[in-house]
């Protein structure tokens, strides 16, 4: 999402540059508004009372400090005040005036900590040397409850910096409960519960916090909104759309709840409403390149390529290097089959962002779409050493290596993945293949029967299983009913549209002897099939031979790893042996299709 704020420019040495706009006096999430006011009250009674001048040595300097503080608009100005606190209680002061020259120093100390800390929590992404603005922030904070232990927000902005990572997480739980006790009111504790919902590990603890939040604040459109956010990262997109159209009712004009609204849009695919979303969002703030991504995405979801690189073009002229700009327009590129651009656009991401696991994830992908698969194998063998438990990733390794030829490298890796992911669907029908690409065909069929019941409507799946049932040179696996069955249902799932689909329904027939329907269907698929199509030729050949009343056969073995002196099992002598119609899976994203591993013909 993007966030609003301009944190200060250089923190290396932050007492030498401005304060934030939104942080010089009452930054948030602190309110500084209502501690200056009562001091006010302080020195006016102080100055009504007659006192000892020893008593009140240290006043010009304190009233130097209280003017000061009004006008601060440095990290330098703020260290001035507190060091004139400091100066004026040194002197002397009166039992108030000392009272009130510690909430002096302790509100700037807190308004310059929180400052800082505005660089990380309202900057996104946050500043890159935010371990050192912790560090800095803290020291302030740590120095104000020294002097104030019972200041509720000074317990809340150390538990919201212990909250991240390589923080004191059980320090930071013990500040948001000191917090939440201390805190003077409704809005302070609902400000303390939106905070610690972050922190929390688990979604209902977090949605408890949430809850409480709005109960306490329902006129705080930050906390609906945050609760809606919540709602659309569990998937309930439209309890988030309920949220988020009352969080505007409150801020009509709020760009973050525009965009979140948005995209909780584009996921319930009301792709018209998610546009105009963007586009009120883009009207409130043109110079955000985040909220053209996300229209782009949605166009490149409807296949309005030209609209979404339009987009994508506003977005890089506004930051030539935005990393989510330069990935979905690498992506569209994919789609449209333009390797060399996509190429060009993810190496300038890297570039940007060494070692950004996506840009890694997108250039194997298209090396494989190329068929360079050793440089797609390479990308991805090395993401899984780095994160062995990540399971889509191996599936997509696992395919690449069958289409590869190197199908007992693939098996290696749908086992893995079979141990750590127990009956998942993709690694069953991927180790089929592969399994059916070196003739162990009675395995092939027990991983594709597994892979069907949970996908029952997947044509690859049906189109595979009812290939080998119908063609396999093994009496104990063929099975000319069931082959039939799955074949007309490949059919149907693909509106009778796919040339090889119809050339394994032909196939069935033909098992089952039927060679009138055998026929029919095998010049089905040559009618189906264009010109240029790659399995034209064996399509003619199936044809040929069901006209010669002769079923097929096909017995795969392909292996690139194979020793080069090994031969593959031959079919039976009078079934025809030829070369299988299989495709190259489909590895490119972001429009999901099914692999074409599921054409192993």
């Amino acid at each position: 999402m993007s966030v609003g704020g301009t944190p200060p420019r250089n923190f290396a040495n932050p007492c030498r540059f401005s304060l934030p706009e939104t942080s010089a006096m009452r930054p948030r999430p602190m309110r500084y508004g209502m501690i200056v006011a009562l001091a006010f009250l302080g020195v006016a009674a102080t100055r009504t009372a007659p006192l000892k001048a020893q008593e009140d040595a240290g006043l010009a300097e304190l009233d130097e400090a209280t003017q000061l503080k009004l006008s601060a608009k440095t990290f330098d100005d703020l260290g001035n005040v507190v060091d004139l606190a400091e100066k004026a209680i040194d002197k002397g002061l009166s039992d108030a005036n000392k009272k009130f020259a510690l909430t002096l120093i302790t509100s700037s100390l807190l308004q310059r900590a929180t400052a800082v800390s505005d660089a990380i929590f309202r900057r996104s992404p946050p500043d890159p040397r935010w371990p050192q603005l912790r560090r800095l922030a803290m020291t302030d904070i740590e120095r104000a409850l020294k002097n104030d232990p019972n200041f509720a927000a000074g317990h809340l902005l150390i538990a919201r910096l212990e909250a991240m990572p390589g923080g004191d997480r059980e320090r930071a739980k013990k500040s948001f409960d000191e917090a939440l006790r201390l805190a003077s009111d409704d809005e302070a504790k609902a400000e303390t519960y939106l905070a610690r919902a972050g922190f929390q590990e688990e979604p209902d603890k977090q949605l408890e916090d949430l809850n409480e939040a709005v109960k306490l604040a329902p006129q705080s459109a930050e906390a609906i909104r945050t609760r809606g956010m919540h709602y659309f990262g569990r998937g309930k997109n439209e309890e988030a759309l309920a949220d988020l159209d009352a969080a505007l009712k409150l801020q009509p004009d709020n760009v973050e709840t525009h965009e979140a609204r948005g995209v909780a849009l584009l996921m319930l695919k009301k792709f018209d409403e998610a546009i105009a979303a963007f586009d009120k969002a883009i009207s409130i703030s043109p110079k955000l390149p985040g909220l053209y991504v996300n229209r782009a995405r949605v166009y490149a979801l409807k296949e309005d390529f030209d609209k979404a690189m339009k987009d994508l073009g506003e977005a890089l002229a506004i930051d030539r290097n935005d990393v989510g700009a330069l990935l979905l327009r690498a992506r569209v590129y994919q789609v449209q089959q333009k390797f060399d651009d996509a190429m060009n656009d993810v190496n300038r991401l890297l570039r940007v962002r060494p070692g950004l696991i996506a840009g890694i994830e997108l250039r194997a992908g298209i090396n494989a779409a190329q068929g360079n698969y050793k440089e797609a194998i390479d990308d991805l063998e090395l993401l899984r050493r780095d994160d062995p438990s990540d399971v889509e990733r191996a599936i997509q390794l696992g395919m690449i290596y069958n289409a590869a030829k190197r199908p007992r490298k693939a098996i290696e890796v749908f086992d893995d993945v079979l141990q750590k992911s127990k009956g998942n669907w993709s690694a069953h029908y991927g180790r089929a293949d592969a399994l059916l690409s070196i003739g162990k065909h009675v395995e092939a069929v027990a991983d594709y029967e597994i892979a069907l019941k949970e996908q029952p409507e997947n044509s690859g799946i049906l189109n595979n299983l009812a290939w080998v049932l119908a063609t396999s040179p093994m009496d104990n696996v063929r099975n000319a009913k069931r082959s039939i069955e799955l074949g007309t249902k490949a059919c149907e799932v693909t509106e009778f549209k796919r040339p090889h689909i119809l050339s394994t329904l032909a196939a069935g027939y033909a098992e089952a002897g039927d060679w009138e329907n055998a026929v029919k269907w095998s010049q089905k698929s040559l009618e189906v099939a264009e010109d240029d199509d790659e399995n034209r030729p064996q399509l003619e050949k199936e044809l040929q031979s069901y006209k010669d009343k002769k079923p097929w056969r096909e017995l795969q073995n392909e292996d690139a790893d194979a020793p080069k002196d090994s031969k593959p099992e031959e079919p039976k002598p009078d079934e025809p042996k030829e070369e299988p119609k299989s495709d190259e899976p489909k590895t490119e994203e972001p429009k999901k299709e099914e692999p074409k591993s599921e054409e192993p013909k």
